[in-house]
């Protein structure tokens, strides 16, 4: 009877020490496994919409403007907000995304004194490098005199390496970050006024975040980032958009490169007077106070 027993727990020995060996022989298999599978180095990949591409086209050249003739642009303005057609859309941003973000856009220029109307425009309605004849066709279409532009460029950049994979692989892809995913945006207005081709003035935005990510979670967390990024991107371009019709009208005033005119009476526009034609306040006054006196005369 002990002999037996001594047999059988020299075999269960034997047995744990064969299973411990086959659980390390597999562990390093899956390790080389998992790291071929995982280490993929850099990853990169961008969507972008170009106005260049857009308005120029191949095949078309640049015009430029008449030389000596100065480019007229009728006040209060009608414009036209749209995004620049892409065949590959921001990444994290939808529709109603974009449309909730040209709509922060279209408060900026409401504000202005020289806008009478502002259209958010569906990309929809722009070709694909239709160019300046397309952008004419969609001009007519919403009646609007200027076209503000979107465009963006957006990359996104993940890296992997091989310390976070070996704690993916004994640890669990959901607990330990695997990868460092890096978004970078960019946004530009350009406002054109479609009559004379003119491009008056432009303000851009960018943005640029990073965060880590499970091997497993890689897309979502991109897709979060970049959605936050083009969103954030789309808020400074906003903001500088102040600054750039504030720079305009100085430049206007100072460098004549574009005139300025009243839509109703054909006069020249004065800045918060709502036109050339139209009568000041204090001109409004001294016709009041003369008809006062006369009124006392009689």
């Amino acid at each position: 009877m002990e002999f037996d027993t001594g047999m059988r727990r020299a075999f269960i020995s034997g047995q744990t020490r064969r299973s411990r060996w086959l659980l390390a022989a597999g562990a390093v298999l899956l390790l080389g496994g998992c790291a071929s599978l995982f280490d993929g180095g850099t990853e990169r990949r961008g969507v972008s919409s170009s106005v260049v591409d857009y308005l120029y086209p191949p095949g078309q050249k640049f015009e430029p403007a008449t030389e000596g003739e100065v480019p007229q642009v009728r006040l209060p303005a009608r414009v036209g907000l749209v995004f620049v057609p892409s065949h590959n859309d921001p990444v994290g941003v939808s529709a109603a995304d974009r449309s909730a973000l040209l709509e922060k856009v279209r408060a900026t220029f409401r504000a202005q004194p020289f806008i009478e109307r502002i259209e958010v425009i569906p990309d929809g309605y722009l070709r694909s490098r239709g160019g300046f004849d397309n952008l004419e066709q969609v001009a007519r279409m919403y009646s609007v005199d200027l076209v503000a532009l979107v465009s963006y460029d957006q990359i996104i950049r993940t890296d992997q390496n091989a310390a976070s994979l070996l704690y993916w692989t004994l640890v669990g892809a959901y607990t330990i970050h695997g990868n460092n995913n890096q978004v970078s945006t960019f946004v530009d207005t350009s406002v054109f006024d479609v009559k004379t081709r003119t491009l008056l003035f432009r303000a851009p935005g960018t943005d640029q975040r990073d965060g880590g990510s499970t091997a497993v979670r890689v897309d979502e967390t991109q897709v979060r980032l970049a959605g936050e990024s083009f969103g954030v991107a789309m808020t400074n371009m906003t903001g500088n958009l102040d600054k750039a019709i504030a720079d305009f009208s100085v430049r206007v005033r100072e460098e004549g490169q574009v005139k300025l005119v009243d839509r109703r009476s054909g006069g020249e526009w004065r800045r918060g007077s709502g036109g050339g034609g139209s009568t000041q306040w204090w001109e409004l006054a001294l016709l009041l106070a003369g008809a006062g006196l006369l009124l006392r005369r009689r």
